[in-house]
C-alpha cells in the first residue's frame, strides 16, 4: 500500500508525517534552509499487524507541481492537507483537481495546525472544505483536526489509515514488472542506486531487469525496501535497487524498471482526455501540453480524434504524440497542464500504449476506441486479433496483463464464446471461421485441379491463410477443424473429409496405356519426359497420373526419374528374398547379375530396400533387416 499527501505549501505535510511516522521527508539542504518541501520525500509507515506500508510526501508550491505530480501516480490513500488558519488556497484546488483526474480512490481529509485556531474558526473552516469537496471524490470522506506539535488528533487520524489499510486489496504481484523511477543517487561503495514505487509484478537479487529509456538490461545486485535489505519486492512497496554496471548518467526520472522484452517505449497513446471545468480555455488540435505520466514528464500534441476542440468540462478521444519516447500501459492515468503559462488543465487515460498512426474523424478509429474504453476483454480480443492466434504467455507479454489475472477473463470469454481455445491457443471465433474458410476453399480448389492426388501438403496449405500460421499453432488449427468432420489428416497430406481420388474415364484409360508401357519396360521403363512426349500428354498431367498409380500400389517410386511396374518390382523384392535363403550378404554385382540389368538400376534398387529397412548396408554389401516375407 502507498500513502500519499496532497496540499498547499506550507500546510503542514512535512510535519503531519513526522508526526505519524517520526521520520523527517526533507532530505535537501535547500527545504532545510527555506522550509518547504521541493522535491519528493519518503517514509515507511508501520502498521499495528506488522505490516509496513510507504508514505510519499509531495511538495506544495506552484513552482514545484512537476515533482508532485511525479509522486501520486498509484497512490492507495491520499491525505489531502490544509493548514486550519489559512484553509483552502489554489494549490489545494488544483492538487484536489489532479487526484480527480488520476482517480484516486480513497481519501481523508487532514486539517492540521489546530492548536494555533480557535474551536469556532475550526467549524467555519470545516465548512468551507465540505463546500470545495463537494462532488469530489472526498465529498464523504470524514474530516480529521490534527497538530503535528501537541500530537492532538494524531492517533485517530492512524486508527483510521489502519483500517483503509485492513481494506485495500493487493496488487497484482503475477504481472510483469514495472516501476517508474522518481529518484536517483550514488551511494560510496555501493553505487548508482534507484528508487520508485513498484506497481505490478516483482523483483528479486540476482534478477535480470530491463532499464527503459534507454532499454538496457541489468542484473540486480541487491533490493530494499524502507531501508531494509530483501530478497524481494512485491508490487505495492516502495523499493531501492542497486543494479550491476549502472551508471547514474543513464538514469532519468520517468525511466521504468521492468521484466525484459514486456513493455516498450512509445511515442503516441491513444486516449481518452478530459478538460476540467475551470480551464482557462478549450484544447484545439494539435495544441501543445505538459504531459505526465508515472514519474514521466514529456511535451505532447494533441490529436483530437473527433471534434475540432474540447472544451473546458468537455471529453473526448485525443492521440498524444509526445516529443520523447516513455512507458505507457493501458490504464494509466495522466495528467496535462496548459504549454504556457503551466496550469493544469486536464487528465485521462491510455486505452492504447501503441497504435497506429490515425487520421482524425474515421469512424472504425473512434469505434475502436469506444470499445477499448468499456472493458480490458476488448483490449485483449484486438491485440489477439493483431496477432490471430497467441498462447496465455504470449498475450500477456502483448496486454502486459498478468497471466493468472488474463487467464481469468480469457476463461469467461470462452465460456461466452468472445474467444475461441484451440489446443493451448486463444484466437477469436471470427478468425477461426476465416481459417476455415481459407483452409476448405483451397482444399476444393486442390481437388479440383489434381483429383488423382490424394491430397494437399500441410506447408503448402499454409500459404493459403490469410495470417501467417506455423508450428504447433497450425497443427492445432487442422486439427480443430479435423474434429468437425471438415477435412482429413493423413500425415503430411490435408484432404477434404468427402474427397476420394477418382480417374475419369478419359485418365483411366491413359492409365491403363502407362500401366502397359512401364510394364513392358520391365527394368528399363521410359522416364516420365518420354511419356508425356509420346503420347503428347501434358507434363503436369502424366505427374497427376503417376502420383496417382503409385498412391494405388500400380507402380512403386524408386527415384524421382526411375518408376517400376509393381509386377517387375515384385519380382526384383523376391530375387532379393531368395538369394538371402542361401547367402548371409548381397554385393551391388550379385544383384545387377542376379536381375541382369545395368549397375544402375541395381544400385537404385538396393538403395530404396535400404531406405525401406529391408536390408542394411555393410561396407560395400547388404545384409538382410527386416525383409518381407517371400512368396
Amino acid at each position: 500500500m502507498i500513502i500519499g499527501t496532497a496540499g498547499h505549501v506550507d500546510h503542514g505535510k512535512t510535519e503531519l508525517i513526522r508526526a505519524l511516522t517520526g521520520i523527517d521527508t526533507d532530505r535537501l539542504r535547500e527545504e532545510k534552509e527555506r522550509g518547504i518541501s521541493i522535491d519528493l520525500g519518503f517514509a515507511p509507515f508501520n502498521l499495528t499487524d506488522g505490516r509496513v506500508v510507504g508514505v510519499v510526501d509531495v511538495p506544495g508550491h506552484e513552482k514545484f507541481i512537476h515533482n508532485m505530480l511525479a509522486g501520486v501516480g498509484g497512490l492507495d490513500l491520499v491525505l489531502l492537507v490544509i493548514d486550519a488558519a489559512e484553509g483552502v488556497m489554489p494549490q489545494t484546488r488544483e492538487h484536489l483537481d489532479i487526484l480527480e483526474l488520476l482517480q484516486v480512490k480513497r481519501g481523508l481529509v487532514v486539517i492540521t495546525k489546530m492548536d494555533l485556531v480557535e474551536k469556532e474558526w475550526l467549524e467555519m473552516v470545516e465548512e468551507e472544505v465540505r463546500e470545495v469537496m463537494e462532488g469530489s471524490f472526498l465529498a464523504d470522506a470524514p474530516i480529521y483536526f490534527v497538530s503535528s506539535v501537541t500530537k492532538e488528533g494524531i492517533e485517530e487520524l492512524r486508527q483510521a489509515i489502519e483500517e483503509i489499510a485492513a481494506a485495500v486489496p493487493g496488487k497484482d504481484s503475477e504481472a510483469p514488472l514495472r516501476i517508474p523511477l522518481d529518484r536517483v543517487f550514488s551511494v560510496s561503495g555501493f553505487g548508482t542506486v534507484i528508487t520508485g514505487t513498484l506497481l505490478s509484478g516483482k523483483v528479486r537479487t540476482g534478477q535480470t531487469v530491463e532499464l527503459l529509456p534507454p532499454g538496457k538490461e541489468f542484473r540486480v545486485r541487491g533490493v530494499q525496501v524502507h531501508g531494509e535489505m530483501v530478497e524481494k519486492a512485491e508490487a505495492g512497496q516502495r523499493v531501492a535497487l542497486n543494479l550491476v554496471g549502472l551508471e547514474k548518467a543513464e538514469v532519468i526520472r520517468g525511466s521504468v524498471i521492468a521484466d525484459p522484452g514486456f513493455f516498450c517505449l512509445t511515442r503516441f497513446c491513444d486516449t481518452k482526455l478530459k478538460m476540467l471545468s475551470t480551464a482557462a480555455r478549450p484544447l484545439t488540435n494539435m495544441s501543445p501540453v505538459h504531459f505526465y505520466l508515472g514519474t514521466a514528464r514529456v511535451v505532447a500534441r494533441t490529436l483530437l480524434l473527433g471534434s475540432e476542440e474540447l472544451k473546458p468540462g468537455q471529453e473526448g478521444f485525443v492521440q498524444c504524440r509526445l516529443d520523447r519516447p516513455l512507458v505507457a500501459h493501458r490504464g494509466d492515468r495522466f495528467i496535462i497542464r496548459s504549454y504556457s503559462p503551466m496550469i493544469t488543465i486536464g487528465g485521462g487515460i491510455i486505452l492504447d500504449e501503441n497504435p497506429r498512426r490515425h487520421k482524425r474523424f474515421r469512424g472504425d478509429v473512434l469505434g475502436n476506441l469506444e470499445q477499448l474504453e468499456k472493458e480490458d476483454l476488448s483490449f485483449v480480443l484486438q491485440r489477439l486479433k493483431e496477432k490471430g492466434v497467441a498462447t496465455l504467455e504470449a498475450l500477456s507479454q502483448r496486454t502486459k496483463i498478468g497471466p493468472g489475472q488474463l487467464q481469468k477473463m480469457l476463461n469467461e470469454a470462452v465460456q461466452r464464446g468472445d474467444v475461441v481455445l484451440i489446443g493451448g491457443f486463444f484466437s477469436t471465433p471470427e478468425i477461426v471461421r476465416e481459417w476455415e474458410s481459407a483452409v476448405i476453399e483451397e482444399l476444393e480448389r486442390f481437388h479440383r485441379e489434381r483429383p488423382l492426388q490424394p491430397g494437399l501438403q500441410k506447408a503448402s496449405l499454409a500459404g493459403a491463410l490469410p495470417y501467417k500460421l506455423t508450428g504447433k499453432a497450425y497443427d492445432e488449427l487442422l486439427k480443430h477443424i479435423e474434429e468437425k468432420g471438415l477435412l482429413v489428416l493423413k500425415g503430411d497430406l490435408v484432404l477434404k473429409s468427402d474427397f476420394t481420388p477418382r480417374p475419369s474415364a478419359a485418365q483411366e484409360k491413359k492409365i491403363v496405356e502407362i500401366l502397359e508401357i512401364f510394364a513392358q519396360g520391365d527394368l528399363n521403363p521410359p522416364s516420365l519426359k518420354e511419356i508425356w512426349e509420346k503420347f503428347g500428354f501434358k507434363k503436369e498431367e502424366v505427374e497427376n497420373l503417376v502420383y496417382y498409380m503409385v498412391e494405388e500400389g500400380h507402380l512403386m517410386k524408386i527415384t524421382e526419374e526411375f518408376y517400376l511396374h509393381k509386377d517387375t518390382y515384385s519380382r526384383c523384392l523376391q530375387a532379393l528374398i531368395d538369394f538371402f535363403q542361401n547367402h548371409e550378404s548381397i554385393t551391388l554385382g550379385q544383384y545387377r547379375d542376379l536381375l541382369q540389368t545395368s549397375r544402375r538400376r541395381a544400385q537404385a534398387l538396393l538403395e530404396h530396400f535400404d531406405g525401406c529397412k529391408y536390408t542394411r548396408r555393410q561396407g560395400d554389401e547388404r545384409v538382410p533387416l527386416r525383409l518381407p516375407r517371400g512368396e
